[in-house]
Parts: C-alpha cells; sequence; structure tokens
C-alpha cells in the first residue's frame, strides 16, 4: 500500500491523489493545520509561531480545532462571547497568572490544554521565552544565535510542532516606527543574513521545519494586506532579497512564507518572478512556500505563481478544481505545488516522529539569560557611572520595571509564566532594604528609569518618541536627582530606536535591552552592577530625530502605496553617504573596558576577478582596559571609485572577540567577488567592477579605526571595450585621444565626434563596421582596430576624465 513515508515516496503518493484531494492540500485543514489524506498517510502538519518561543494562543487554538481539546461545557456565555475564537483563546493565554479572570469553560479549556501538554513533555509547563530578534541581532555572534535558535527548536519539537513560523523573521528594519522592527534583525542585510543562516540551520536540526517570512520587504504594519511598495529592482536584490537567499542557501530552509505586502503591483504571494524566477531558479530553493495567514488573495493565482499552501485553511478547494477544468490551472503546475509541500512534509514531525519529548527547563533559561547579555547594550556610560558598586543604595522607577516587554504583541507573543523583574533581580544584589521603587530615599546614590515603547504585530508607531507618560517620568526623576548629584541610568526596553536628543545630556549611563525574553531583567541586572560586562553593539542606527531618516516622507505611504525613493540608501548607508550624524551609529556600543583595532594586513594587493580569488585580511585586537570583555570587529568595504552609485561603505564581515586584560588576538576575514560586487538592473546580474577598494575595520559605522586599499583586477563590463556606446567613449577625454591618436591622418577630430553624436545608439563595434568604411581603408582596418581595443582596455573607465569640449 502507497504511503507517505520519506521524500522518496512522493511520486507514488502524488499519482494516487484525486484532483479534490491535490486541492485540499494546497488550501489548508484549519487554522494553524494543513489537511491530513489519511488512505495516503498523509497528516496534518502543525503550524505555530514563533521564533522567541511556542505562541500559547495559537497552540490553544490548533488544539481546539483539532478536536483534541474539547469545550465540554458547550456554554454560549463563557465570559468571552461576542468575541471570535481567536480573541478567546487570545483572553485565555493572556489569562494564564490570573486565572481567576477567566470562566469555568475557559479554565476547562486550559486545563485540557495543560493535560495535553502534560502527555507530550510529561509535565504541564508553559513554554519558555527567548530574546526577539532585534536582541540577537544584537549580540553580533552567530554561536549564540545558533545556540538560543536550539534551544527554542527543542522545546517546539517538545510540544509537538511542525513547523516553526518566524524561524527566522527577516525583513528589514527600514522605518524605526515600523511596528515589528523587534521581530527583526537589523536595517543591514549582511547582519541579518549571517544570524538569521544560523538560526534556522539550529531549528532545523532539532527536527523542525524552519520558516523564513515574509518574503518580501514587509516591513510595515500599516495597510499591510493592501500597500503596494514601489521598490527599486536594484534595492530589491541588494537589501532585501540578501537575507533570504542566505536562508536558503546556507541554512536550507524548509519553507518560506510570502507577505502580504504588493510589490510594484502585484502580491507577494501572486509574484511569479519573485516565487519562482527568483526564489527557486536564481537560488534552486527546494523547500515549499506558505502564505501568510491569508496573503494568497486568490487561491489560483497564488498556485501558478509558486506559493504551495495557502493558510489558514479550510479555503474553497473548489476554486482549485474549477480552475483545472476550465484550463485556467493546468496539473502540471497544481502538482508542483502540490509535491513541494509533500516533500517538505517528509521533513516534519508528523511523518518522522517528535525528537525531543522532554524539556530542560533550566538548560533554556540558562540560554535565554546567556543570550540577552550577549544582547543588551550599553549606550551612555558618562564618568564611568556604571557598573554601579553592590553597596549603593538604588531607586527603580518605571511601569516596566516590574517586568519588561519580553517578547513584544501579535504572532510573536509568547505566553508564559516564566519572567523575571528588575526590581527584584536588583534587590538580589543590593538587599531588598537598599531598593525603594517609584521614589527616592534620603540616602539614595543612583537612580534606574525604565521606559518602554510598544512593538506590535498590525500597527505602525505614530511617532519615533517615547510614550508622554515615560517622558513625563524621565523629567521629574532629573529634576529630583540633579540637585542631589544622585547618578540617572536609563534602561530603554523598546522595539526600535526612539528619540534621545532631549535628554541625552541628562543621563549618566543608558542600556537598551530590547525585548530581551524571560531572562532579560536579570541580564540587565547583572551589567548595572558589572557581573557582565556588556558587549551588545546596535543592529541598527539611532538617528538624533525623525527627519533624518532615510524613509521620511515615504513611510508608510499614502492610499495604499508606499515609494522606496531611498533605494538601497537604508540605515547606515543612507547617515554615511549623506553624511548625517546621528545619535548612536549602526554597530555602536561600550563596554566597560577598552579595546584597540590595529595592524592589518592584506595577503595581497591584487585581487582577480576572474580567478575565484579570496582575499584574507588579518587585524589585531586588543583588550587595553583592565576587565575582561567582548569586542565585535566589524569590517566594512568601500569602492573608492565606481560606475554605479555606491554606498559609502558596507558591512561584509565581523567577529566577536573574548579577550583578558591585555591580551591580544587576531581576528581573520576573507572577502570573495561577490563582497565587490553591485547588482546591475540593466544587465540584470551581479558585476564585479575592477578599480580601486578599501577595507575598513572598526567597532562600529562611525568609528573605523584600520584602513587599507587593493586593486580589484579583469574584465571592465563598464570600462572600454566592443561593446561599449561610442558615446561614452567620446565622452572621455582619454578614449578619445586613444582613438584619434590611432586615426591620425584618417579622421579629424570633427568628423571623429560627428560620427559619435550621430552613432549615439550603437556601441564601438557597430559604429566601427558600418561608419569608418568611409575614412580607414580596408587594408587597414582590422589592425587599428585591434590597437584601438588594446588602448581602451588600458584606460580605467571609473576616473573617466570628461572632454572639455565636443566639437561638431
Amino acid at each position: 500500500m502507497v504511503k507517505l513515508s520519506d521524500i522518496n515516496s512522493v511520486p507514488a503518493v502524488l499519482a494516487r491523489l484525486t484532483l479534490e484531494e491535490k486541492a485540499s492540500l494546497v488550501s489548508g485543514g484549519g487554522i494553524y493545520t494543513s489537511q491530513a489524506i489519511e488512505r495516503l498517510g498523509i497528516p496534518s502538519a502543525l503550524f505555530i509561531d514563533a521564533g522567541c518561543g511556542v505562541n500559547l494562543r495559537q497552540y490553544l487554538e490548533a488544539l481546539y480545532n483539532l478536536g483534541i481539546i474539547k469545550d465540554e461545557a458547550k456554554e454560549e456565555n463563557n465570559g468571552t462571547e461576542g468575541i471570535g475564537t481567536m480573541a478567546r483563546f487570545g483572553h485565555i493565554a493572556s489569562n494564564i497568572l490570573s486565572r481567576e479572570n477567566l470562566s469555568e469553560a475557559d479554565n476547562a479549556l486550559l486545563d485540557a490544554c495543560l493535560n495535553h501538554i502534560q502527555e507530550q513533555i510529561s509535565e504541564k509547563a508553559y513554554p519558555s521565552c527567548f530574546p526577539s530578534n532585534s536582541l540577537l541581532a544584537a549580540t553580533w555572534n552567530r554561536e549564540a544565535v545558533y545556540k538560543n535558535a536550539a534551544a527554542v527548536g527543542k522545546e517546539a519539537s517538545a510540544y509537538g510542532v511542525d513547523v516553526l513560523l518566524g524561524t527566522p523573521c527577516i525583513n528589514i528594519q527600514r522605518d524605526p516606527k515600523g511596528g515589528r522592527n523587534f521581530e527583526n534583525y537589523s536595517e543591514d542585510p549582511y547582519l541579518t543574513g549571517e544570524l538569521s543562516a544560523e538560526f534556522v540551520k539550529a531549528i532545523q536540526e532539532q527536527g523542525i521545519v524552519g520558516n523564513a517570512k515574509h518574503f518580501a520587504a514587509n516591513n510595515q504594519e500599516t495597510d499591510r494586506m493592501f500597500i503596494d511598495e514601489m521598490i527599486p529592482e536594484r534595492a530589491l536584490y541588494e537589501i532585501y532579497f540578501p537575507a533570504f537567499k542566505k536562508c536558503v542557501e546556507e541554512g536550507r530552509a524548509g519553507s518560506i512564507m510570502s507577505a502580504y505586502n504588493w510589490i510594484n503591483g502585484t502580491p507577494c504571494a501572486h509574484h511569479k518572478w519573485m516565487l519562482t524566477d527568483v526564489l527557486r531558479r536564481e537560488w534552486n530553493y527546494e523547500g515549499f512556500v506558505v502564505s501568510d495567514w491569508r496573503a494568497a488573495y486568490n487561491l489560483v493565482e497564488a498556485v501558478k505563481a509558486g506559493n504551495d499552501l495557502a493558510m489558514p485553511g479550510p479555503r474553497d478547494k473548489q476554486e482549485i478544481i474549477d480552475a483545472v477544468n476550465e484550463g485556467r490551472l493546468s496539473v502540471e503546475e497544481l502538482d508542483k505545488a502540490v509535491g513541494n509541500f509533500l516533500k517538505g512534509l517528509t521533513k516534519m514531525q508528523a511523518v518522522r516522529g517528535r525528537k525531543y519529548h522532554t524539556i530542560d527547563w533550566e538548560a533554556s533559561a540558562r540560554t535565554a539569560y546567556e543570550t540577552a547579555a550577549e544582547g543588551i547594550t550599553l549606550l551612555k556610560n558618562k564618568d564611568e557611572t556604571l557598573p554601579l558598586k553592590k553597596d549603593k543604595k538604588v531607586a527603580v522607577f518605571g511601569e516596566r520595571a516590574g517586568q519588561f516587554i519580553e517578547s513584544g504583541v501579535g504572532s510573536g507573543h509568547v505566553f508564559t509564566d516564566k519572567t523575571s523583574s528588575l526590581i527584584s533581580c536588583v534587590a538580589e544584589i543590593v538587599g531588598k532594604e537598599n531598593v525603594t521603587v517609584d521614589a527616592l530615599a534620603e540616602d539614595t546614590q543612583a537612580a534606574i528609569i525604565v521606559v518602554s515603547t510598544e512593538g506590535q504585530e498590525g500597527g505602525d508607531c505614530t511617532s519615533m518618541s517615547l510614550k508622554n507618560k515615560d517622558l513625563k517620568l524621565l523629567s521629574e526623576v532629573i529634576h529630583m536627582t540633579k540637585p542631589r548629584g544622585i547618578k540617572v541610568i536609563l534602561v530603554m526596553n523598546i522595539a526600535s530606536p526612539v528619540e534621545m536628543e532631549d535628554f541625552i545630556d541628562e543621563l549618566d549611563g543608558c542600556l537598551d535591552v530590547y525585548f530581551p525574553g524571560q531572562e532579560g531583567a536579570r541580564a540587565a541586572a547583572d551589567i548595572l552592577f558589572g557581573r557582565i560586562n556588556p558587549s551588545g553593539k546596535l543592529p541598527h542606527t539611532f538617528p538624533r530625530y525623525y527627519h533624518d531618516v532615510p524613509s521620511y516622507g515615504n513611510f508608510p505611504g499614502y492610499d495604499r502605496k508606499v515609494y522606496y525613493g531611498e533605494g538601497i540608501y537604508v540605515g547606515y548607508r543612507w547617515y554615511d553617504s549623506r553624511k548625517i550624524e546621528p545619535m548612536f551609529p549602526f554597530g555602536y556600543g561600550l563596554s566597560y573596558t577598552t579595546f584597540k583595532i590595529s595592524d592589518m594586513r592584506l595577503d595581497k594587493q591584487v585581487f582577480n576577478i576572474h580567478k575565484n580569488d579570496v582575499l584574507t585580511i588579518k587585524v589585531t585586537v586588543t583588550n587595553t582596559g583592565e576587565r575582561a570583555g567582548k569586542e565585535v570587529v566589524q569590517l566594512y568595504i568601500k569602492d573608492v571609485a565606481s560606475t554605479l552609485d555606491r554606498p559609502e561603505k558596507e558591512l561584509k564581515g565581523f567577529e566577536k572577540v573574548y579577550l583578558e586584560p591585555g591580551e591580544s588576538k587576531e581576528a581573520v576575514f576573507t572577502v570573495t567577488k561577490e563582497d565587490l560586487s553591485v547588482f546591475d538592473v540593466k544587465f540584470h546580474k551581479w558585476i564585479c567592477e575592477p578599480g580601486n577598494f578599501e577595507i575598513l575595520a572598526g567597532n562600529s559605522s562611525g568609528n573605523i579605526m584600520q584602513t587599507a586599499r587593493f586593486r580589484a583586477d579583469g574584465f571592465n563590463l563598464y570600462g572600454y571595450h566592443a561593446q561599449t556606446p561610442i558615446t561614452r567613449i567620446s565622452l572621455d577625454q582619454r578614449a578619445a585621444d586613444a582613438i584619434l591618436e590611432t586615426l591620425h591622418g584618417y579622421i579629424s577630430e570633427k568628423e571623429f565626434y560627428n560620427m559619435a553624436y550621430f552613432g549615439q545608439r550603437h556601441n564601438l563595434e557597430t559604429v566601427w563596421n558600418t561608419m569608418m568604411s568611409k575614412y580607414v581603408p580596408e587594408g587597414r582596418r582590422e589592425g587599428l582596430y585591434r590597437e584601438i581595443l588594446e588602448k581602451l582596455e588600458k584606460i580605467d573607465a571609473s576616473e573617466a576624465k570628461l572632454v572639455e569640449k565636443y566639437t561638431f
């Protein structure tokens, strides 16, 4: 009997499926499950968010829809009447610590869920909450991200999840007001790609199918299901695609989620160029594509484009059946989608069985703590205010001092009883008697103020400012403390960069904790009091004012349309190239010790772009302070003179290095042709242009400590050769002189420029073959042409010297 068992069984299973069954497989089964077909051994797969941990609300709802847990009371009036199923389970999950707020029926459902969890993992326990992706990016540590993702995956495996959605979530942080910035890594595609590839590898090694989302450019929540983003093709390839490509090629992501938004007139789930031409043909993607929930607006068009599974289900499978019968959808197109999903299904726990059946909660908490400690970023430390001494009398202010925002709002939220409190953690260090809350004591020596900004799915922020009540609190505490000489330390529990110009000078210390997971407060307290030396670095730029932001005026758009007018100039690429000084640059972060980066060495001065050359760069990093610590050496590349406009510099490498006081280590980087290339939409290809490049090493985009220069040699598509437009050649004085010198006695300067003008739509080869017969005898034509080409190839076209006059 034919049953789905492994990837080799897929063709036989596919051959035995009816049209109706195929239609059901691409149109979902339930809110978080795919369709099962028992006669062929095709199980239902469980799709649950997210990268910070298992989403209990979704898990509850999935169990309910599957009939695993039931509403035994069957009460119509259960305390949540008048709201939908999703809201009901959100209400239940939000009250796991205050069950008195739940009706009898809702309590019974929660108990049933806990009983199911006990059957799965031998205990009634809620999932762990790990740090958000923006904090993961702030670690600048591939190993830390891998370890964190492995812990997330182990728990998901034990809970019986098949596809963990948003592992990773890798849209670029285009604008600080983006509602889901906390779920994404960075403003930089290289940093995002390097870390997210580690995340998906670690997740899948735990038996879970990873899911990179949202493909592509889901960079805002305003009108997210309708917004049409006008994005230049070059910006897609250089900014918004690279992290997905990295997750496909290196992470081997089992699934990709198509996004809600439209790009250049087409919904992402219907975008054949993206889902088929780019994803499968250019990147050789072998996994399956699942739509974001309700993002496949037309089921038939989605399948034709390359979207294999539309979620949630069940959708109207008759749409697919009718399209096939009427010839609007071919059987081959449908089979391709079904086959892609079935292949993915064979890698899931639903087919292979769970890899983990118990959870090591202590290990999960330890990993959550270590990750948070690795990413929390020290932004200011005036006169070495931090670390605080353990005998300090401390006052703690702010509504989030009792519990940070640990995971954000929306599908990425983790409902759990596992948490930490900054107030409690500070009290553990200095003693309860030395801590006051929301008030100063007579002998208070330091005030810690916690402020926050929400990040949420479904809505963008209205400004880049802190909340008014937090600004008021900050002002009041500063007013009370400064006359008394009390140190003021700001702890920012924020989703995105905020404007700080109005109060930064009043602060003695400032810590950015992002959304740090269940152990975030413990890690923050240990950093404040020096148990841990901070080593986080900003994964985004903090601008001084919102009007400095590259997308200012083009976010979130108008009338369901937004223009990406900044093109490739996102984040530090914009600030560096436009000479705008930010509050804190990309890659910035302080330590309790000091470092020096020195002695840059390149293994070659000339790099051949046609021989698969690899340039090796070495720098020495030294701990010049008195404490052990970690420094992130960041490697940037600058194209000194390029045909296409390029940013001032671009991140192409980083290494986090641990050093004892006085210790030095070598950081080694490699650069390839791909690192030097730019995407040219005219040729629709990546091009490495010969010329001079600079290597820059530092500990932020704003603090470069070492530079070196090398030259890339090889064929220049932008250089002067037979296919170069004659007009472009004639506009460079050096090229024009080379031709006129070679043709001296055959053609005058005026005749040459007239020929260039009238042949302006043609390349040199065409002009030579069609117009030069008038001036050069046939016997001399080939030799002179070869001589001209040899002279032109020696001219660096990137350093063109324009003609002073154009003679006609």
